[in-house]
């Protein structure tokens, strides 16, 4: 399932980012940001994403920060959309065992 907001909809972003990182590592919020980190011994990663717009993520190899205007989560990924940017968070394999799907 899609869930679709506009980043002025923070509240129900926030809740939403909070359900999906809820046990799978650190997870951080208030009305300024949301926030996810990993936890040894996991694939070190991480996301966080700001009341503004702004976000940035990291993965090994490789990370971004832009501003977004919407934030799409399904059960497995996040994708940030703004006007110079359409970026796909997708949570590693390892740690979405954490959920016991």
């Amino acid at each position: 399932m899609t869930e679709e907001y506009t980043i002025e909809e923070w509240n129900k972003i926030v809740e939403k980012f909070t359900q999906t990182f809820n046990g799978l590592g650190t997870v951080l919020h208030n009305n300024e940001i949301a926030s996810f980190s990993s936890k040894a011994p996991d694939v070190e990663t991480g996301i966080a994403i700001y009341s503004d717009g702004q976000f940035s993520a990291s993965m090994p190899l490789h990370g971004i920060d832009s501003y977004v205007k919407k934030v799409i989560f399904t059960h497995e990924s996040i994708t940030l959309k703004g006007d110079a940017v359409d970026y796909t968070y997708r949570i590693p394999p390892e740690i979405l065992r954490r959920r016991g799907d």
